[in-house]
């Protein structure tokens, strides 16, 4: 009897630990998400090369969400595939100016201005067929306007803060690019005309940039494996490599790392973060700062390709300008990633996910997000939330 007592206690306490520690990791967090109060900031996003999952601004939206960032008046969150300005695809519709109304805006965030392509009519019927056959594409939306330049002009002569990233400088399709070096000036900083992406697969790089390799070397495209395919776009008279190409064996073991610096915009990010996605090369002016940096690991095959293109191995990523450091520019595709819905009502979940992502290799956007992007728009916000505290 006293054995079957003892026994039962033994079990009753297993029970009530696991369904405590259960509460504590699954149910607790999402309590506290829901009792925190919500935060009004009137955040306002460009994004005129929206796909169908809304990528390119995914992950800006859960930050707001997580975070409790809603908007002023409403308080309704904000919706991925409804509050922002640009392309819709799931209408196939574009914003008009009209809808760019920025007077009240405490944050502008321009994610990409690049553009919607379209295959000509003719070629509609052999895009899935012939997918390595170069098909011409037409721009059907993209770039940014004089008049949405003269709104976002306007808009930085507020003083607010303000956010541009890849892909919102340079456009291959269009010749006149008054209204992107408007943009430049705006941030302070200069496209150069070299930009690159890293591949898990060489051969999975699109059909322009093979073409481009083949054109300028007079050899069949040949790569595979991992890599960095960096393209610069060059006067005629220039003789320096168009394309260049470095494969495994030129590069170390994790390519591309981002080098923090001791801003207060990177307090909470983590220094040597492995970066896996588009990046350009800029050159700043006197009126911004470099507070995070770009650097290309290269072996000794490496190095001299880049010396030979007349390309740096360590550039920009992260500028800032203006008083408060209110403007920022960053130089690759940073809100371009996949995050898990799920955990958007999770309170903290970034103490658990950075930590997670520590103790193994990914070779995409997730450690980037959890150690970098995050943490630095946790900051971001808070600045805006405090300026748009203090203006009102």
């Amino acid at each position: 009897m006293q054995r079957s007592k003892k026994r039962f206690i033994y079990t009753h306490t297993i029970i009530i630990s696991i369904a405590s520690l259960l509460f504590i990791v699954f149910i607790m967090p999402f309590l506290f998400w829901f009792l925190n109060p919500a935060r009004p900031l009137k955040v306002f996003v460009i994004d005129k090369t929206t796909g169908s999952d809304y990528r390119e601004h995914r992950s800006l939206f859960w930050l707001l969400k997580h975070w409790k960032y809603v908007q002023p008046g409403t308080n309704n969150f904000y919706d991925e595939r409804k509050d922002y300005y640009g392309y819709f695809p799931e209408d196939t519709v574009f914003s008009s100016v009209s809808q760019l109304q920025l007077h009240q805006t405490d944050l502008l965030y321009l994610t990409d201005t690049y553009g919607v392509y379209g295959y000509p009519m003719e070629y509609d019927r052999y895009e899935r067929l012939l997918p390595e056959v170069y098909i011409p594409t037409a721009l059907k939306y993209g770039g940014l306007t004089g008049v949405e330049m003269d709104e976002i002009e306007r808009y930085d002569s507020f003083g607010r803060m303000a956010i541009a990233e890849f892909n919102t400088l340079e456009d291959p399709q269009l010749e006149d690019r008054t209204n992107q070096r408007r943009l430049e000036q705006m941030f302070g900083v200069r496209y150069t005309g070299a930009l690159g992406r890293y591949y898990d697969n060489l051969n999975t790089a699109a059909r322009w940039m093979k073409d481009m390799y083949e054109l300028q070397y007079r050899m069949p495209w040949d790569f595979s494996g991992r890599g960095l395919i960096i393209s610069i776009t060059r006067d005629t008279s220039d003789t320096r490599p168009g394309v260049v190409i470095l494969e495994s064996k030129d590069l170390a073991h994790t390519p591309i790392f981002l080098r923090n610096s001791g801003h207060r915009f990177l307090s909470k990010t983590e220094d040597e973060v492995p970066y896996y996605f588009f990046f350009e090369f800029l050159d700043v002016d006197s009126s911004a700062s470099v507070i995070a940096r770009f650097e290309i690991h290269c072996e000794t095959s490496g190095s001299e390709k880049m010396l030979a293109a007349g390309l740096p191995q360590t550039f920009p990523a992260v500028v800032v300008s203006g008083a408060s450091d209110r403007k920022l520019y960053f130089a690759g595709d940073f809100a371009d990633n996949n995050v898990e819905t799920m955990l958007t009502e999770y309170w903290n979940a970034e103490l658990l996910l950075s930590k997670l992502f520590s103790f193994y290799f990914v070779s995409d956007q997730t450690r980037f997000f959890w150690k970098f992007y995050l943490p630095m728009m946790d900051r971001i916000f808070q600045q805006a939330s405090e300026q748009q505290q203090h203006s009102h």
